[in-house]
């Protein structure tokens, strides 16, 4: 792999924390060759080279991109293991550029740091932001005090120091050792982490806290705003394998918010195990037609095709039933197809029609062209036979050509 695909492949990943596509193609000055060369070092993972010429480039009053510079520069500080210079660049970042679009994906890597030092404390603080604190009251009208009355002063004699006790003869002396760094050290004063930070700290806090974590999780994806950040919550709830944050999901597919339980109902569809159908098929009656398309789309990832016969049987929406009818000849689900055919109209014949010439099911359509008295649909049988080109389905389509 090329170093400046590598390259690509690094930026692309921390695209996906915020910064807009759109930037990285269009606007941006010209890349400089030392950033560039500092980039073939990254892809090489020779981070001491990469931060040599990177901070060769952040001395060059000359240079132009000093915010991406910053931001790779923190970037191989943490791979080279010097955790404390690369927080203090993304400080620097964040003081210098707080607009760049390199803030963002600097703050996860700074979780990522405090994941490696287990910093549970941070990723909280993250997790849960403090609320902003509430406005000052109105300031009541200023009244002069009285002055106090003068009181005669006595000194008074300090008492004397006691002396340290000794320490015991085979009692080796402590060390002292130094706390924690406070947060004030890791965050800018005015830290509001955004949505994906909040769940970036809380796909690792379930693996550390998880108790903790799928409440928030869940209260993300009732909230009202961005459906996009909803699903992600859901991601993260489904991504664990616990039971709980499992039953979470279901809970949300449910109840919740209708975008997030389209998401719900997509990770539902990816669990393992025989009751998932059970699941969706529980979910489908309730829903809205988003969530119910998602419940057939996922029961046809899974090959579910007892549970879309029952769909196709039972829904009276003509567009659901349409798609179910579709997605079961996907999911492989001929003979229910052949079985259904003769129950429906031509309104529905065509979707199976389809649904069968999809699967290649030439003997299903075979077999329907022998028995349909509709010459319109039968001539549609034999355009789908025709299309497919297998050598049954010549042999049949001459056959027929030769009695008429």
């Amino acid at each position: 792999m090329g170093k400046r695909l590598v390259g690509g492949l690094l930026l692309g990943s921390w695209l996906a924390f915020g910064v807009p596509a759109a930037s990285a193609a269009v606007g941006w000055p010209v890349e400089s060759k030392r950033l560039a060369s500092a980039k073939d070092f990254i892809a090489d993972e020779q981070w001491m080279r990469a931060i040599e010429v990177l901070q060769v480039l952040l001395r060059d009053t000359k240079e132009t991109g000093k915010d991406e510079a910053l931001f790779w520069l923190a970037h191989s500080q943490k791979h080279a293991g010097d955790a404390g210079e690369a927080l203090a660049t993304i400080r620097r970042l964040e003081r210098e550029y707080p607009s760049s679009v390199w803030v963002k994906p600097a703050g996860a890597l700074r979780l990522e740091i405090a994941v490696r030092l287990g910093r549970s404390d941070l990723l909280w603080l993250t997790a849960t932001p403090p609320p902003p604190p509430p406005p000052p009251p109105a300031a009541a009208p200023a009244v002069a005090p009285a002055p106090p009355k003068a009181r005669p002063y006595v000194r008074k004699p300090a008492p004397p120091a006691a002396p340290p006790p000794p320490p015991p003869p085979d009692e080796p002396a402590i060390l002292w050792v130094a706390p924690a760094a406070p947060a004030s050290d890791w965050f800018p004063p005015k830290y509001e982490p955004d949505s994906d930070l909040r769940l970036q700290a809380l796909r690792h806090l379930m693996r550390t806290d998880p108790d903790k974590a799928i409440p928030v999780l869940k209260e993300i994806a009732y909230e009202p705003g961005d459906p996009a950040v909803a699903g992600r919550a859901v991601f993260v709830l489904a991504q664990s394998g616990r039971p709980d944050a499992r039953e979470m999901v279901v809970q949300v597919a449910q109840f919740g918010p209708a975008l997030a339980r389209v998401a719900a109902v997509r990770e539902i569809g990816r669990f393992g195990g025989p009751n998932v159908s059970q699941i969706l098929m529980n979910v489908y009656p309730k829903a809205d037609t988003a969530v119910k398309t998602q419940v057939v789309k996922s029961l046809g990832e899974r090959s579910e095709r007892t549970a879309l016969m029952t769909i196709v049987q039972s829904e009276g929406d003509r567009d659901l039933r349409t798609r179910a009818i579709l997605t079961l000849g996907q999911a492989g689900g001929n003979q229910e197809l052949r079985l259904l055919y003769p129950k429906f109209g031509a309104e529905f014949k065509r979707p199976i029609i389809q649904g069968l010439f999809n699967a290649r099911a030439v003997d299903e359509l075979i077999l329907l062209a022998d028995r349909e008295r509709d010459q319109a649909i039968r001539q549609e049988l034999y355009d789908q036979l025709r299309l497919l080109g297998t050598p049954k389905a010549k042999a049949y389509l001459q056959k027929v050509s030769v009695k008429k």
